[in-house]
């Protein structure tokens, strides 16, 4: 889903790994890997909110962006 919604410069397999690492990214989890700059980090994110595959919460200053796929999945199993 991501591959065909996403601009080529957004997919990247790493940021896709990253998604799946944990239910919830942040835009530094993005910087701290290398991704992307702060900026961009964030034009990412709310990319993939944009196409339904992460869902953000807002705490304090910071947005957490949801995995709601995954967590999905993991809801399902149990």
């Amino acid at each position: 889903m991501a591959r065909e919604s996403l601009r080529r410069t957004t997919y990247s397999k790493e940021l896709i790994d990253l998604l799946f690492v944990q239910p919830y990214v942040k835009i530094e989890n993005l910087v701290t890997h290398g991704i992307a700059e702060r900026r961009t980090a964030s034009k990412y994110l709310r990319q993939l909110e944009e196409i339904g595959i992460l869902g953000s919460y807002r705490a304090w200053k910071e947005t957490i962006y949801i995995n709601r796929p995954l967590m999905e999945l993991s809801n399902k199993a149990e």
